[in-house]
């Protein structure tokens, strides 16, 4: 019983980040004018911010039918093993009224987890790497890199204040200089 390796390990880096994703923001869509209040069509396309190469393109149609507004997107996804899959997903948009006035978009999450529909109401969908379709970072548990980076030290300021006497959180402060 117990022993070297037994019992929780560090978790550090193992979830997917946010970071890692191509992101939809309905924030950004209604600014550029993707996201208006009439039918409307074109493309999306993600960049490399540091070469400038695309890295991946959508088709979108957004269309009333009466009841509420839908974004359809349309797009070609190559899995690791140099399958191609060519999705259809239709995307739910709401809106709510801010208190002072205008027009707030949101997403409705279209993915299904476990047999249940999500249909959270989300600012932002997500594609990670690998993955088919957009989704909100709650159905696909995405985390954020800020927060593995927050905890990232702690194992070994416990090991120091164990050998020194002082408590993990003093250890640390006097180590970052916030003593």
């Amino acid at each position: 019983m117990g022993g070297p390796g037994s019992g929780w390990r560090c978790r550090y880096g193992t979830k997917r980040t946010v970071e890692g994703c191509h992101i939809l923001d309905i924030n950004k869509l209604v600014r550029i004018g993707v996201i208006r209040t009439m039918p409307w069509q074109g493309t999306i396309v993600w960049s490399d911010t540091n070469t400038g190469e695309q890295t991946a393109r959508v088709g979108y149609t957004c269309t009333s039918d009466g009841g509420g507004w839908t974004l359809t997107l349309s797009y070609t996804v190559t899995r690791s093993n140099s399958e191609k899959h060519d999705v259809l997903l239709r995307i739910p948009l709401q809106t709510t009224d801010p208190q002072f006035g205008g027009v707030r978009w949101w997403f409705t999450c279209p993915l299904v987890v476990r047999g249940l529909p999500c249909e959270r109401r989300v600012g932002k969908l997500y594609l990670p790497p690998g993955g088919l379709y957009f989704g909100c970072r709650h159905c696909y548990d995405l985390t954020y890199t800020s927060c593995h980076e927050s905890h990232k030290y702690d194992g070994l300021w416990r090991t120091i204040a164990a050998e020194t006497g002082y408590a993990p959180n003093m250890v640390k402060r006097i180590i970052e200089g916030r003593f």
